[in-house]
């Protein structure tokens, strides 16, 4: 069964949307799913949503709303206090693996949003409105950036692409702990 929360994100990243539209609706459903999340009925997990999430952002052209998006760098994230601190290993088809690095890069993200929040002066913890804010999508690029080299150790071979991974993921049991 697909992913109620996708298709949403779907519909609001129909083709011919704006940016500026997109963002508008994206609030109320990005709150939704993180209290879906956070009651433990999602069906999809944080990072396999955020991953698909970006994809719609950049297929209204997200980025160029903001002039560009640019993830942040570690060396900016300690600046912010907020330094990247996982060291987790995610192993060749290791599911478990996974989930444990999706679970701690959450935890750390959380907290993140609270540093990067407070060195911009800005409130980065409100799912309604941070979306319109470059700083999340800045962050949440780092993020997805750490998830995709995760799951390139994951994968069973370099010749399978990560969209193709997700893709496998979203279809396991393990959809909603990733």
């Amino acid at each position: 069964m697909a992913d109620p929360f996708i298709q949403q994100l779907d519909a609001i990243s129909a083709p011919g949307t704006t940016a500026a539209k997109f963002l508008k609706k994206l609030g109320p459903l990005h709150n939704n799913w993180h209290l879906a999340h956070n009651s433990g009925t999602a069906q999809t997990g944080f990072l396999l949503f955020h991953w698909q999430l970006i994809k719609r952002f950049e297929s209204v052209g997200g980025p160029a709303h903001f002039g560009g998006v640019t993830p942040f760098t570690k060396q900016q994230l300690a600046s912010f206090h907020a330094a990247y601190n996982i060291q987790d290993v995610v192993n060749t088809g290791d599911v478990n693996s996974l989930e444990e690095f999706s679970n701690d890069l959450e935890l750390w993200h959380n907290n993140a949003h609270m540093a990067v929040g407070m060195a911009f002066h800005i409130n980065l913890m409100n799912p309604k409105t941070n979306v319109r804010l470059v700083q999340f999508w800045q962050l949440h690029y780092f993020i997805n950036a750490q998830f995709e080299e995760k799951l390139a150790d994951f994968r069973a071979s370099s010749s399978v692409s990560i969209p193709s991974v997700v893709t496998q993921l979203e279809a396991s049991n393990a959809a909603g702990l990733i």
